[in-house]
């Protein structure tokens, strides 16, 4: 049986009711029926909604039932057993009948149209009998309360729904934001902009003289997008194939260009058309529902979209179909509409954006402490003004680590560990990391300037040369290294501008060498990644598989020039003015030799991570060589 809005609602048949006598439909009364999986985060949120619900409509013949879809454990006895617990444990106060379905039958003969909905789902029974509405339990309070006063009903003339009824109508889906978890237009400019050039960048000019659409049309012209790898929402991809499997004529209709329409038509393989902008028409709102009436008539098509644009089409749609909507968007839907169906959107966790910053590679900008450590001048003013310039460092090098994923997205994608990035794979949507990339460097900026002028000026080299980096040096052999080295040696010169201390030669020399080891373990791992796999080399990185011995030998070399390097300076005139104990610091070269030859050989036994600096953070090898070094120091001091 497939249920929709004016089908007549089937009887409950269920055996095991956990809390409240049994019930069933009697006319006259208004029900929501309510499905929902014990314990899931979402139904902790989708029952107390319930609650307040029959509370609050109880006096106007309102009947809610919930109908539990948990884990069955031996027998049905037990399974009742455990949820009673749950619900008591949960809810003491809980106000409506709930029924466990043991078999999986009741769900299944309700949800059979809604298979890619999630638990929980509801639908609200009309008092006669029909279903008025079907959707997410936490949206019925604009549809309930229009049911309760007879406003919204299903036809009275409503019949049982049968098996062998055909769903005629065509599904029309949306792309942006709704098949897909991102923006077409943000993807193919992002993926356009290192390779665009001079000649490039004029042709965007020029298009957008003439329009979104010519824009949107050079855009793809210029890009070239995986449409593989794009992040698709998997609860949308599912209704489809199973509109599909019963027959249903599906089709795309997207304000993206018609290139990205076919391509991802043409991967997906399930859609019967499709409807986007070419050079002159930016199919968007308006003009998409004219289109699409043209095409199949006023309420002629089934509409999935996902924001305020779509509503000219859902208005002239037989059924809406929202993903993800804003509260402002749906209200305006269901005043519009009624009702509609909910489809899940992108499920952005509150650590998403947590990861998007990269908090756990602040640690790298502790080098701004290093100058007045090593210069012995730990005053208080020093610390304050240092944990100012780390904070402003920080918050540069996350705007830089965002621009860094958006310009990767597609390489990311095809990264094994890289694609579940958050803005990779959809969590985090492409204007909003566009939009914190400014802020975050302002608020760098503002910092920096309670400093100094120079700093400031240090700040600005860093965010120019690390935007380079991540631009165009990343991909050209051996100058990324160096430029990644260069990289760290400026976040020591920003702490010394900081803080007014002469930076020693010794210090940056050293740190010209052990950083340059460090980056190419990075590359090491990376091309050792892709052997083990059998991966061909990358298209974005100038490095082969077979460079794998020679970059190895690069890492020992940088390794042990910069252990040469730390030896002369414990011979230098400097360490006798700054240590009572220099010759102490003789036993820091070992440890050195040592902690850098084991990185080599975590990375040749594929022990390493991509980021040495995270691998020292967790190796309990590195974190006693890095003690024993600071203990020497201290000796020495």
């Amino acid at each position: 049986m497939v249920l929709r809005l004016k089908s007549l609602a089937p009887t409950i048949e269920l055996e095991s009711w956990v809390h409240g006598p049994p019930t069933n439909f009697q006319s006259g009364k208004v029900y929501v029926v309510a499905f929902w999986a014990a314990e899931s985060e979402s139904c902790l949120e989708a029952i107390p909604h319930l609650m307040e619900l029959q509370e609050k409509h109880k006096e106007e013949g309102l009947e809610v039932i919930g109908v539990a879809t948990c884990e069955r454990g031996s027998t049905p006895e037990e399974d009742g057993g455990k949820l009673n617990a749950w619900l008591t444990n949960m809810f003491p106060n809980l106000n409506y009948r709930v029924a466990l379905d043991a078999t999986g039958e009741t769900n299944k003969l309700w949800t059979s149209d809604s298979s890619s909905l999630t638990v929980p789902i509801s639908f609200v029974v009309d008092r006669g009998g029909h279903i008025a509405y079907i959707g997410h339990p936490t949206q019925l309070d604009e549809a309930l309360p229009k049911v309760l006063e007879g406003t919204c009903r299903a036809a009275a003339d409503s019949k049982p729904a049968h098996p062998e009824t055909p769903c005629d109508k065509p599904l029309v889906v949306d792309l942006d934001g709704s098949l897909l978890l991102t923006d077409m237009l943000y993807e193919s400019a992002l993926n356009a902009l290192p390779a665009l050039g001079l000649r490039g960048d004029f042709a965007v000019i020029w298009a957008a003289a003439n329009g979104k659409a010519a824009v949107k049309d050079q855009l793809a012209r210029s890009s070239e997008l995986d449409y593989a790898t794009l992040p698709y929402n998997a609860c949308v991809l599912e209704f489809i194939q199973a509109a599909k499997a019963r027959g249903r004529k599906v089709y795309i209709a997207t304000a993206a260009n018609a290139r990205h329409a076919k391509g991802i038509a043409d991967h997906l393989g399930v859609f019967d058309g499709w409807f986007a902008s070419d050079t002159k028409v930016n199919l968007s709102g308006r003009l998409k529902a004219e289109i699409l009436m043209a095409a199949f008539g006023k309420y002629g098509f089934d509409y999935i979209g996902n924001d305020a644009s779509d509503l000219p089409v859902w208005e002239l749609a037989n059924k809406a179909y929202g993903v993800g909507l804003s509260n402002s968007v749906r209200n305006r839907l269901v005043a519009l509409k009624g009702t509609y169906v909910a489809l899940e959107g992108r499920k952005a966790d509150t650590g998403a954006w947590f990861r998007a910053l990269r908090a756990h590679q602040y640690v790298k900008n502790l080098l701004i402490f290093v100058p007045a450590l090593t210069s012995h001048q730990i005053a208080l003013a020093n610390m304050i003004t240092d944990v100012i310039a780390f904070l402003a460092f920080c918050a540069c090098a996350s705007a830089v680590y965002i621009l860094n994923d958006l310009l990767d997205l597609r390489s990311d994608r095809a990264h094994v560990n890289k694609r579940g990035r958050p803005f990779a794979s959809g969590l985090l949507q492409l204007h909003a990391g566009l939009l914190m990339i400014p802020a975050l460097f302002f608020i760098s900026l503002m910092l920096a300037t309670t400093i100094s002028l120079e700093f400031v000026e240090v700040l600005l080299g860093y965010f120019m040369l690390t935007s380079a980096y991540s631009i165009y040096f990343k991909r050209q052999m051996l100058m990324d290294v160096i430029v990644l080295a260069m990289l760290y040696a400026t976040r020591i010169v920003a702490g010394g501008v900081a803080v007014e201390i002469q930076i020693s030669q010794w210090l940056l020399t050293f740190s010209i060498f052990i950083f340059t080891s460090l980056a190419l373990i990075k590359r090491y791992v990376e091309l050792a990644t892709r052997l083990d796999r059998g991966l061909p080399d990358r298209s974005n990185r100038d490095y082969k598989i077979g460079d794998l011995d020679v970059v190895a030998a690069l890492i020992a070399a940088a390794g042990l020039n910069a252990v040469t390097i730390f030896a002369f300076y414990v011979t230098s005139p400097d360490v006798q003015t700054l240590y009572r104990h220099p010759k102490a610091l003789w036993l820091i070269c070992p440890i050195l030799l040592y902690w850098i030859a084991r990185n080599l050989m975590m990375a040749h036994r594929r022990l390493m991570d991509d980021d040495p600096i995270v691998f020292a953070l967790r190796d309990r090898m590195s974190a006693i060589s890095i003690g024993s070094i600071v203990a020497i120091v201290l000796i020495a001091i």
